[in-house]
């Protein structure tokens, strides 16, 4: 696909990986639309994109966990657009913290945020897709899509669905010319993890996941693990004990009363 003049839907580009990604596009020369709940935030990344050379950018204060806002949103960007080139959902939310304390409220938003809010995006983009039989939708989950985390039993779930998502859609948009991609990054630097700052040798940084989403929007593949180093065939069997140990680190870090 080149990406000059190329329609670009991000959720949650607010900050972190979505910011990233959206200057990526940018530098590309893609049209963009943006949303995210912090629309000052949201104004902020949309001068960066202008300023490296975005043509146009689109931009919605939106909770694409509420179906009514995923719908406007991407109806928005098809009255400047009329086409759908990428749809990049990376919208989500973290908590962490054992099942037991973690409120329902909290529940409802994440799972929202995360899997339906992909969902809801997802339907909306599709007539347009199947009607010019183009498209990548890139689906932004975790590596604990596939090797869950302690005391982020809920938003481990949500990217496990993410996973389980993705594959069933390639199997339903064979043939329509609309391709389906699952990005795996492993432990980035963004605000996601608040005041508990990750280190150590598997941290990435939100820019190099974004230039991993930019290049299958370029050659679409199935599944993306993304790591600090390019070795994604051997990426489950590593996790098995390199990021078993991040992750006790993690835990000790957010719970000293807890033993590896």
């Amino acid at each position: 696909m080149k990406l000059r003049g190329a329609a670009v839907i991000i959720t949650g580009a607010s900050s972190g990986i979505g910011a990233a990604t959206a200057v990526r596009f940018a530098r590309e020369g893609a049209r963009l639309a943006l949303c995210a709940r912090r629309f000052d935030r949201l104004q902020q990344v949309a001068e960066r994109c202008r300023a490296v050379g975005a043509t146009e950018v689109v931009l919605r204060k939106a909770d694409v966990g509420r179906p009514s806002d995923a719908r406007a949103f991407v109806n928005v960007a098809l009255q400047h657009f009329e086409r759908i080139d990428v749809l990049v959902n990376n919208a989500g939310r973290g908590w962490r913290g054992p099942l037991q304390q973690m409120p329902q409220e909290e529940v409802t938003e994440l799972v929202s945020s995360n899997l339906l809010g992909c969902i809801w995006t997802i339907q909306a983009a599709l007539p347009i897709m199947f009607e010019t039989r183009s498209g990548v939708i890139i689906n932004v989950a975790s590596v604990v899509g596939f090797r869950a985390a302690p005391y982020s039993a809920v938003y481990s779930a949500s990217k496990h669905a993410l996973a389980g998502l993705g594959h069933a859609l390639r199997g339903e948009l064979s043939g329509s010319g609309v391709k389906v991609c699952t990005v795996y990054p492993g432990t980035t630097d963004t605000e996601f993890f608040g005041d508990h700052k990750p280190d150590g040798p598997l941290v990435q940084s939100a820019d190099s996941v974004a230039k991993s989403i930019v290049r299958n929007a370029r050659r679409p593949r199935r599944d993306v693990i993304m790591l600090p180093y390019r070795a994604g065939h051997l990426a489950e069997p590593l996790l098995g004990g390199l990021l078993d140990h991040a992750l006790g680190e993690m835990r000790r870090n957010h719970h000293p009363e807890y033993r590896v």
